[in-house]
């Protein structure tokens, strides 16, 4: 037997929150396409919420860091814990890839002071994107490596990740004080 819902049958509050979710889906459409600064989907034209974009980001490598933490920690306790060294991997492989389009036009020093990231990364697009990739790439390499509980190869990847972290913030992030 197949139950057909109607609004009408729907309690108010569900009908409710339809309504947001649907109304949320069409305004969040309409930002039509945005631009990374490799040229690909990022932030639109029209003027973009600067400041909002740099906590997301900043949120965005904080979660790459603390899951670089946990990737460490698993394979140094004994015996290693290449599954929680994997899925940390995983979560890196994911936040990196989502590092160009945190970086919109509009969202640099000039427009949003309290960033990190240098004129560079707006300046050269095509040296930030390869730093993301190799992020990317080393994070891969780690879970790959987990994955086959070889710890000679997980240790090498975690080397790269630091790499990769250490290279683009040499080019791309402001010096701390």
């Amino acid at each position: 037997m197949t139950r057909t819902l109607t609004a009408s049958k729907l309690a108010p509050s569900k009908l409710m929150l339809a309504a947001a979710i649907g109304a949320l889906l069409a305004v969040s459409a309409c930002k039509g396409p945005q631009t990374a600064p490799d040229g690909s989907a990022g932030a639109s034209d029209a003027a973009v919420d600067a400041s909002a974009i740099v906590k997301q980001r900043k949120a965005n490598f904080k979660d790459i860091g603390k899951s670089n933490k946990v990737a460490k920690a698993a394979l140094e306790s004994t015996p290693p814990d290449f599954a929680t060294a994997s899925a940390a991997a995983a979560s890196i492989k994911d936040d990196a890839g989502k590092i160009l389009g945190l970086f919109p036009e509009g969202t640099g020093p000039d427009a949003a002071p309290k960033t990190e990231a240098l004129p560079a990364v707006w300046q050269k697009p095509g040296e930030f994107k390869a730093a993301a990739d190799k992020l990317a790439s080393a994070a891969d390499e780690l879970k790959t490596a987990a994955d086959a509980k070889d710890l000679v190869a997980t240790t090498k990847a975690m080397g790269d990740i630091g790499g990769a972290c250490k290279g683009c913030h040499e080019q791309f992030r402001k010096k701390d004080k």
